[in-house]
């Protein structure tokens, strides 16, 4: 099998997505996997913010050409335009390498990719992977613009991108409950080699009580509520790896409560989020509560319990389905925050033992080994 997947941001920046770790565990398999990515830009986004570039097996790289000023020029409603502009441009650049390397599978992610549909034929499949909810996200990106004909116009192309792709598959069961045609559902997870045995305590060696969170540092991660419990336990250290554009907002937040126990890291290469994990006792999942939120299926949820860490998160409606054996503690606001925190910090032992459930749970059904192994058997 041979992988086409079109991506639309720099393969090796600060922002390690679900098709990275999925694509780096098929091309371990053996199949052949074939990059496209933009041209560098400069952004704040952590798509573009690129870091050191690392050899990963049987995956090729292949470079868009794109007009230089049209590309590197900030416009209005930036973000849509440029995604638009790189997925048309590369149409034939695709073709191209589809005819050239006999590719199998054009695997595609969002609706600016809608005319990548004209691949499928009887040698070539498409896999729409259907891995946010695009129409909430839409009317977040074009904030004046989030008028009824565009998000009619938006929801018809997305779709017919799901009722003409060969296989479709859902990054969770609220997103596939919530969509038209056959659609299957492919988690996300973490990689094996970042996963503790799972009655392995892993609490952290600092004197500070360490309350982490890990992640994209954008519009739906409810920062006010985290910032807020920030000021309420003066006693803990809140440790937040990450970047985006909603760092300079938590920045701010910071300063004008003057916390001296929050910690910002920045944007950190993905391998090296772990050693900032085993510095925390409790780690944070929390959302606002949007559409995007409830059919998310969030990455750093099972990076956590891999590291058999308890985890106070939202009350998110895909966790229904993940949470089989009630290894999370709950909270949706700064006051329910500081009180889960206390409970775990009163009760670490229960809390522990938890966290070794969720681990258990990770280790069986959501490592990216085995969820590339059932992407293989989905889309044959």
């Amino acid at each position: 099998m041979k992988i086409l997947f079109p991506y639309m941001a720099r393969w090796f920046a600060e922002n390690w997505t679900r098709y990275h770790s999925l694509l780096e565990q098929i091309g371990k398999l053996g199949y052949e996997v074939h990059i496209m990515q933009p041209p560098s830009m400069g952004s704040k986004e952590t798509n573009f913010r690129e870091i050191e570039k690392r050899e990963m097996e049987n995956i090729i790289f292949h470079d868009v050409h794109l007009n230089k000023w049209l590309w590197n020029t900030k416009l209005p409603f930036n973000k849509i335009i440029k995604k638009a502009y790189y997925s048309l441009a590369s149409m034939k650049q695709a073709k191209k390498i589809i005819d050239d390397h006999d590719i199998d599978i054009v695997l595609i992610y969002n609706i600016p990719q809608y005319f990548y549909i004209k691949y499928k034929n009887d040698d070539t499949k498409v896999i729409f992977d259907y891995a946010d909810d695009y129409i909430d996200m839409l009317s977040y990106e074009l904030g004046k613009l989030n008028i009824k004909p565009i998000r009619l116009l938006a929801t018809y192309l997305l779709d017919k991108m799901l009722l003409t792709s060969n296989v479709v598959l859902s990054v969770s069961n609220e997103l596939a409950m919530n969509t038209v045609g056959n659609v299957k559902v492919l988690p996300n997870g973490v990689d094996d080699k970042f996963i503790l045995s799972s009655d392995e305590k892993s609490r952290s060696v600092n004197n500070d009580y360490v309350i982490g969170f890990i992640g994209s540092f954008e519009y739906f991660i409810d920062f006010d509520q985290i910032i807020k419990a920030a000021v309420m336990l003066p006693d803990c250290k809140f440790l937040l790896v990450g970047y985006g554009r909603d760092y300079d907002m938590v920045k701010y937040l910071i300063e004008i409560n003057n916390l001296n126990n929050v910690e910002l890291t920045g944007g950190v290469p993905h391998d090296e989020i772990f050693s900032y994990l085993d510095r925390m006792d409790v780690c944070l999942n929390i959302f606002k509560s949007l559409p995007v939120s409830h059919r998310a299926c969030p990455i750093k949820l099972f990076e956590y319990l891999g590291r058999n860490k308890p985890v106070i998160s939202t009350r998110l409606k895909e966790l229904e389905y993940i949470d089989s054996s009630s290894f999370i503690y709950y909270a949706d606001s700064a006051e329910e925050i500081v009180e889960q925190v206390n409970i775990i910090r009163n009760n670490y032992d229960s809390a522990i033992e938890k966290a070794f459930r969720g681990n258990s749970v990770v280790r069986d059904q959501y490592t990216w080994k085995k969820i590339a192994t059932k992407f293989i058997d989905m889309t044959n």
